[in-house]
């Protein structure tokens, strides 16, 4: 399906090979390509479709953030970086023959397992990761059915917790401009419990993610416990006042949902009784204080484990640690955001981390540590199976979604992978304008920049 660019001969810039086209793999495409404009960089993604956490990690009704995914199509749609989706690196080719055909590799991916909670689990228990990437219809989670029930348990305090809170907590109708499919919203829970093992001024969501709840106005929110304000952090004050300002009484006759924060609490155990089930917290503190909720359904929301799904770790490595810090794994092989440094951080911090293994990247090549001479894509040819897609191809799946625009969706994604291989495979749609946000343009096919 894809076609294979080839390498000249004469030209002195480097081959590479970037796995994965999340944020870090195309923040690092697209900085290398400023520094070697003539080179051949090859992005090679598992799934049909490219972006990683911008299209399945970030919210379905965060449209302005999931937009910088326009700035990467411009990359790819000038021809100088290649797409090279459906293929999975560790099946289909492995990382010895990416080494094999291009100079430089980078391994730019890593999503990992969301990380378990001790006396958590079984029937009920979810993690947010999983629950993200299933309110974005990614096709791992086609067989995903949570049944969230009528009260439901968010353990943790950062934003992908908020984001799970928003999601089950905002009116079906309130969904307008986004790309969530309205069919994983028909349950909701009635009552929300969101437990942090923090106090309220340690907790890691941003004020704005907290400000934006105060717009789901058939809500009520109350808080258990708030450090006292006047802190000298800015941003600790302003979560604090956030939060003072989300849970003050405000006149709602009749709410649909009612959400409750408990900051300073540790999960401990998980309880089937014969109502459901029983959540046992204990004060973070003093150990002693004990409190039960009683819950229908747990989402944890604690962070990632590493998870990583390639053929190589880092631990097998004996670079020294400033080497590892800078991203070099061994010659030639580099890597690149949650795959460099675990599973923290989001899309500012791969762009950091990027331009630094970049810059490690360039050092190495200018200085003769990597010396310019593989092929590139031409010598993985044979290795490579027929249902590979390229960037036309993406473009088609990308139309198709965007021109099915029901229930006032910005696009409605394809879930699974074998409609997008056939739909890489045809001709594109007529396409249809959408507006998804207030503040962005909208082009032919409902794609958005910000101004």
């Amino acid at each position: 399906m894809s076609k294979i660019p080839s390498q000249s001969s004469g030209e002195r810039e480097p081959s590479v090979a970037i796995v994965g086209s999340g944020p870090a793999g195309c923040y690092t495409a697209q900085m290398l390509r400023k520094r070697w404009p003539s080179a051949q960089i090859v992005v090679f993604e598992r799934l049909p479709v490219p972006y990683g956490l911008l299209r399945y990690g970030v919210s379905p009704d965060h449209q302005g953030t999931k937009a910088i995914a326009r700035q990467f199509d411009r990359l790819f749609a000038d021809g100088r970086v290649h797409f090279m989706g459906n293929v999975e690196v560790g099946k289909h080719v492995s990382v010895q023959q990416l080494q094999d055909a291009f100079d430089v590799v980078v391994l730019a991916a890593g999503l990992g397992a969301d990380r378990p909670l001790p006396g958590l689990a079984g029937d009920g228990v979810y993690g947010a990761g999983q629950v993200m990437r299933w309110f974005n219809s990614h096709p791992d989670e086609q067989s995903f059915a949570p049944c969230f029930g009528a009260t439901t348990t968010i353990i943790g305090n950062g934003n992908v917790a908020v984001d799970v809170l928003r999601l089950l907590s905002k009116h079906r109708d309130s969904f307008t401009g986004s790309d969530l499919d309205p069919r994983l919203i028909e349950q909701q829970p009635a009552r929300i419990h969101v437990v942090g093992r923090s106090p309220a001024s340690a907790a890691k969501f941003d004020s704005v993610m907290i400000r934006e709840l105060a717009d789901i106005d058939d809500a009520v929110f109350d808080v258990d416990a708030v450090d006292a304000t006047g802190h000298e952090d800015k941003r600790i004050q302003a979560k604090i006042e956030a939060l003072l300002d989300l849970t003050a009484v405000r006149a709602v006759s009749s709410p649909r949902v009612h959400v409750s924060f408990h900051f300073g609490w540790t999960s401990e155990s998980l309880e089937s009784t014969p109502d459901g089930r029983t959540l046992r917290l204990v004060d973070t503190e003093s150990r002693q204080a004990v409190k039960l909720i009683e819950t229908d359904s747990v989402v944890t929301a604690v962070g990632f484990g590493s998870g990583l799904q390639h053929e190589i770790d880092r631990t097998y490595f004996e670079s020294d640690e400033s080497d590892l810090d800078c991203g070099l794994l061994d010659s030639g092989l580099y890597c690149s955001g949650w795959f460099r440094r675990g599973p923290t951080g989001g899309i500012p911090a791969n762009r950091l981390d990027a331009k630094m293994v970049c810059t490690r990247i360039i050092e190495d090549v200018e200085s003769g540590a990597v010396t310019p001479r593989k092929s590139g894509l031409v010598a993985l040819a044979a290795h490579l199976h027929p249902d590979t897609v390229d960037f036309a191809g993406w473009r088609r799946i990308d139309a198709a979604e965007a021109s099915r625009t029901a229930h006032g969706r910005c696009r409605t994604k394809v879930p699974d992978i074998a409609t997008m291989l056939d739909l890489a495979r045809t001709c594109a749609p007529e396409r249809t304008t959408v507006t998804c946000v207030e503040n962005q343009t909208t082009d032919a096919v409902g794609h958005k920049e910000e101004r």
